[in-house]
């Protein structure tokens, strides 16, 4: 299985991103435009006689034609913008300038080929395209999320909370228990499920449905049993049994901390019932992803900057790497802003995972299990650093629209 090298990717990236565009038609202004730099200029016609224009302006190269409303392209210099204005056929001129993407795309999702995804599916496949399914659910295990947020306007469906040792207990459809009160969760969800709504910012999976899972407290801290309560409930979903279609199909989880055997059998748990688990390899710059990252049942993600390059903070040894730094995000209130840590590189990948989950489905096939996503992200990533397996990238680079291929076409 070959991966494109992530420098021809990366350069293909900013041509296929499959966003939105912005039609922008600004009239030039002819002042200070006597130079002689050449410029494209898109020039309207009365009766489209190009001949005329050319006779007086022997600079002027015709580039395209626009015949249905008698614009014609030319590339010409500045300098001859007035002079042309002047003459009684042309109607009007204006600059040809570049349409670039909606900035609501941000280089974190280019650089993993989410939109690559959305394009090459939406016309087959559908919402499924951007995650979304009837039976595929994300739980984001964290601080809570904000579900009023304009972003993720509609994308948590279900609530748990588990807090101090499970003193603090809830599970239903009352969002607000859920809310997030520090951040993390916030921008953790919206990294996988932003919506593509014009606005702010988009997710790697821009459809898909969350399960809020609540185990941390305002500052961020939790306790082990209520993180393995949040994961065991996650996969027992709404009616509460484990191995129904309303299961979670993804726990992703950006925390981490030292082996407990309570939170190992949690995790063994979710894993039994076809859970993929994901969770953030560690900021210590330690040797080895913490736990629950640590465990061969979870997908251990590092982080890059936007140039690929792993930061001294991200533990090493981790399955894959994401983007993790200065990444921007959903925050509680219906505001922005950037977090770096491998607890941002984490949803990029439980992104990548419910793309897959999704387009199996709506492709007519079955899920594929934990093992089997495993092997199709590592497979499937953009190998950095030195030839294969490496101690700073693991096997590489997320790879969306790879993974996705793989996912539909080998399985």
């Amino acid at each position: 299985m070959e991966s494109t090298s992530v420098v021809k990717k990366l350069a293909l990236a900013t041509i296929f991103v499959g966003i939105i565009l912005v039609a922008i038609v600004v009239p030039m202004s002819l002042e200070g435009w006597f130079n002689n730099e050449t410029v494209r200029f898109s020039i309207g016609l009365n009766g489209g006689d190009v001949n005329k224009l050319l006779s007086v302006c022997r600079a002027c190269k015709v580039v395209g034609e626009i015949p249905e409303i008698n614009v014609v392209v030319v590339e010409a210099p500045r300098s001859m913008a007035t002079y042309l204005m002047k003459q009684p056929y042309v109607r009007f001129i204006e600059e040809d300038r570049e349409v670039r993407i909606n900035q609501e795309v941000k280089w974190d999702i280019s650089m993993i080929y989410a939109p690559d995804v959305w394009n090459a599916y939406s016309g087959t496949y559908g919402n499924a395209a951007y995650g979304y399914y009837s039976t595929v659910q994300v739980a984001v295990v964290d601080t809570g999320i904000d579900y009023s947020h304009p972003d993720l306007q509609g994308a948590v469906k279900y609530c748990i909370v588990s807090l101090n040792n499970g003193a603090t207990f809830y599970r239903g459809t009352y969002l607000y228990n859920c809310r997030d009160p520090n951040g993390h969760g916030t921008h953790a969800a919206g990294t996988i499920a932003a919506r593509l709504n014009g606005a702010g910012m988009a997710g790697v999976a821009p459809k898909v449905q969350l399960y809020a899972v609540r185990v941390l407290s305002a500052s961020g801290s939790g306790y082990i049993s209520d993180i393995a309560r949040g994961i065991i409930e996650a996969t027992k979903g709404p009616d509460g049994t484990p191995g129904i279609s309303d299961d979670a199909d993804v726990i992703s989880m950006s925390l981490g901390g030292s082996h407990s055997t309570t939170l190992y059998n949690a995790v063994r748990y979710a894993y039994s019932y076809g859970v993929v688990l994901v969770a953030a390899a560690g900021n210590e710059g330690a040797s080895y992803p913490s736990c629950p990252a640590c465990y061969s049942q979870v997908i251990a993600v590092g982080a890059v900057d936007s140039n690929g390059n792993v930061p001294s903070w991200s533990n090493r040894n981790p399955d894959v790497v994401a983007p993790g730094v200065n990444i921007y995000s959903t925050l509680p209130g219906g505001k922005y802003g950037y977090m770096s840590g491998t607890s941002m590189a984490c949803p990029h990948v439980s992104g990548v995972v419910a793309l897959i989950q999704a387009l199996r489905l709506a492709a007519g096939k079955s899920k594929l299990t934990p093992s089997q996503v495993y092997d199709v992200i590592t497979g499937t990533a953009i190998d950095l650093g030195y030839s294969g397996y490496d101690s700073l990238y693991g096997y590489g680079l997320v790879d969306a629209y790879d993974a996705v291929y793989y996912a539909l076409n080998y399985y």
